[in-house]
C-alpha cells in the first residue's frame, strides 16, 4: 500500500528499476548498493532486449512484456536511451528451427533473404543466405540506464546509498525486520534483495537455500570506426553490436579462466572475426575484455516473489536482468504496494525449490 517502507539491496538494473517503479507509486523506497551503481553484472552485460523464442514456454508472457515496459520507460524517462535497431540472428540452431517449424514472418520477426542481409548490414562479409530479421529488438547502455532509473526514483523520493554493503538481514524468528550496515540498522515493511550472486550468502544465515550459481560471461570491447555495425548481429561466429560511443561490443561465453581459451585469448580471437567480417575494420583494436558473473537460478528460470518461509522478505534474482527489469520493476511494485498477483511471475516463484 502506498506509504509501504521497502529496502532493495542491490543497485544493478534490476533494483534501480524495483526502486523507481516503488517510489512512483509512493513507497518510501532506501536502495543499498555495496559498491557503485551497476558496478556487478549489469556494467559487464550485452544488453540485449530481446524476446528469445526459444526460452521455456512459461518464460514468454513476461519476456514479451519486456519491450513494451521498455517503451513505456523511455515515455516516463525521456533521458532513457535505447536503440531499437533491430537484432539480425542466423546461428546454426536459428536456421535449423526455422527449417523444421516452416519460416514464416511474424508481427516481430521478418525473414531476410540475401540481398535484404547486404542492404540492411552493407558491411557484412560475407553475407548469408538468409537471416531472421526482429525489428522490434533493441539494445541500451547498462550503467547510463541504471543511473537515470535512480535518477526517476530519487525524484519520487527515494534514497540511495551507495557504497553501504549489507552485513545481514534482520529477523526476529518470525519475520523480516530490515537489514544490518555498517551505519547501523535499517527497518522496512519488506526487504527485497536484488543483489545477484550474492543473494545467497546474504540467505544462508537465515537457513534459506537459493539454488543460484555464478555464470561467467565475457564482454569485449573493440575500437573500430563507427558505422561498421548497423543492427545487433548474432551469428556462429560473432555476436556484436555497437556502443553508445561508436564502440563494438561482443559477447563471449566463458570457457577457461586462461591459456587458449582464456579471455584474452578468446578477445583476440573475437577481434580477428571482426577484421575479417566487417569491411573497414582491417584496423580494429582490442580495447577492453571483461568477465562477468550472471546469477544463474538452477533451472534457468527467474526468481521473483515473496518467500514462503520468511514473511518481509521478496527475491528478484534473473538472468537476464537488462532485458527483464522494466517488465519485474513494475509487476514487483504491483505485487508488493497493491497486493496484484500477476500471473506474468508465476512461474517463478521461490516457492519451488522448498
Amino acid at each position: 500500500m502506498k506509504g509501504s517502507t521497502v529496502i532493495v539491496v542491490g543497485a544493478g538494473i534490476v533494483g534501480a528499476s524495483i526502486a523507481y517503479h516503488l517510489a512512483r507509486q509512493g513507497a518510501q523506497v532506501t536502495l543499498l548498493e555495496q559498491g557503485t551503481a551497476a558496478c556487478g553484472v549489469t556494467g559487464h552485460s550485452f544488453a540485449w532486449i530481446n524476446l528469445a523464442d526459444e526460452l521455456p514456454a512459461a518464460m514468454q508472457p513476461l519476456r514479451r512484456q519486456a519491450l513494451v515496459d521498455y517503451w513505456r520507460l523511455q515515455e516516463e524517462l525521456p533521458a532513457l536511451s535505447i536503440n531499437w535497431s533491430g537484432a539480425l540472428s542466423y546461428t546454426e540452431a536459428t536456421l535449423e528451427g526455422a527449417n523444421a517449424q516452416g519460416a514464416q514472418d511474424s508481427p516481430s520477426v521478418r525473414w531476410l533473404e540475401r540481398a535484404q542481409v547486404a542492404q540492411l548490414e552493407p558491411n557484412l562479409n560475407p553475407v548469408p543466405e538468409r537471416a531472421r530479421y526482429a525489428h522490434a529488438e533493441g539494445c541500451l547502455d547498462p550503467v547510463a540506464a541504471t543511473r537515470v532509473l535512480l535518477d526517476g526514483a530519487r525524484a519520487h523520493g527515494a534514497q540511495v546509498r551507495e557504497g553501504t554493503p549489507v552485513l545481514s538481514l534482520r529477523h526476529d524468528g518470525q519475520r523480516l525486520l530490515g537489514v544490518n550496515t555498517p551505519a547501523g540498522p535499517c527497518h522496512a515493511d519488506w526487504v527485497v534483495l536484488a543483489a545477484g550472486c550474492a543473494t545467497p550468502a546474504l540467505l544462508a544465515p537465515l537457513g534459506l537455500v537459493l539454488p543460484v550459481q555464478a555464470s561467467p560471461s565475457i564482454l569485449i570491447r573493440i575500437d573500430a570506426p563507427p558505422g561498421l555495425v548497423k543492427t545487433l548481429i548474432s551469428s556462429n561466429q560473432m555476436e556484436i553490436r555497437e556502443a553508445a560511443d561508436g564502440s563494438l561490443l561482443m559477447a563471449e561465453d566463458f570457457i577457461a579462466e586462461a591459456g587458449p581459451q582464456g579471455p584474452h585469448a578468446l578477445a583476440q580471437q573475437a577481434l580477428a572475426t571482426v577484421q575479417q567480417s566487417l569491411r573497414g575494420a582491417a584496423g580494429a583494436t582490442l580495447r577492453s575484455v571483461e568477465v562477468g558473473q550472471r546469477p544463474m537460478p538452477q533451472d534457468q528460470l527467474p526468481i521473483i516473489g515473496p518467500s514462503a518461509t520468511c514473511p518481509g522478505l521478496y527475491l528478484a534474482v534473473m538472468h537476464s536482468g537488462v532485458t527483464l527489469a522494466a517488465s519485474v520493476g513494475r509487476l514487483v511494485s504491483q505485487e508488493l504496494l497493491h497486493g496484484q498477483s500477476r500471473s506474468e511471475l508465476a512461474p517463478c516463484r521461490p516457492a519451488r525449490f522448498d
